[in-house]
């Protein structure tokens, strides 16, 4: 009987011992890890994309909303046709081109619509519109920034997330281009 258990024992520790099998498991856990990670990786890359859709719109809407010219403060100075060139010959700054903000506030609301609702190629197509967030303008100068939901191409592996928010600010102002011009040339 001695006999026997051991010849049991023995064959209980061989079948342990057996790599058959082992190599299915790796592949599948390598199988899942690479799925997982090209998951990721598209989703990053749709991030990028989107986000950078958004920098467009934030920016092409900061562009029109500067570009109201407060006619009013532009026209009150009393300005001769000397006086560019002195201000040229005597290095005097400009002053900056002022801004009709309520105008442009309008202009930036109906750029930011446009880019919402429009289906061409410029706009990444997973954008949710895109929402004005801050609008701040002083008359020389106008700061936007916008706010949009984006639907990730695959749900985030092992998570519940399948959107994020993106944000975007942009800020310009408008300025007196330095040089001499004849008859709509500029010439250095």
């Amino acid at each position: 009987m001695h006999k026997s258990i051991s010849v049991l024992g023995y064959k209980s520790s061989q079948k342990f011992r057996s790599e058959k099998g082992s190599i299915s498991v790796v592949v599948i856990g390598l199988f899942v890890i690479t799925v997982a990670s090209l998951m990721v990786m598209t989703d990053v890359s749709a991030l990028i994309v989107a986000k950078r859709s958004l920098v467009q719109a934030t920016e092409a809407a900061a562009q029109r909303g500067v570009h109201t010219l407060d006619k009013s403060a532009y026209y009150q100075g009393k300005a001769t046709m000397f006086t560019v060139p002195m201000a040229i010959a005597t290095n005097r700054p400009h002053p900056e081109i002022p801004i009709d903000c309520a105008r442009g506030g309008v202009e930036v609301l109906l750029e930011l619509n446009s880019w919402s609702n429009d289906q061409s190629d410029m706009k990444w197509q997973q954008l949710k519109g895109i929402e004005l967030t801050n609008f701040s303008c002083d008359g020389s100068s106008l700061e936007i920034s916008t706010r949009s939901e984006m639907k990730l191409p695959f749900k985030v592996p092992f998570t519940s997330t399948d959107s994020v928010f993106l944000t975007a600010t942009a800020g310009t102002t408008n300025k007196v281009q330095e040089g001499f011009y004849l008859f709509g040339v500029r010439l250095h």
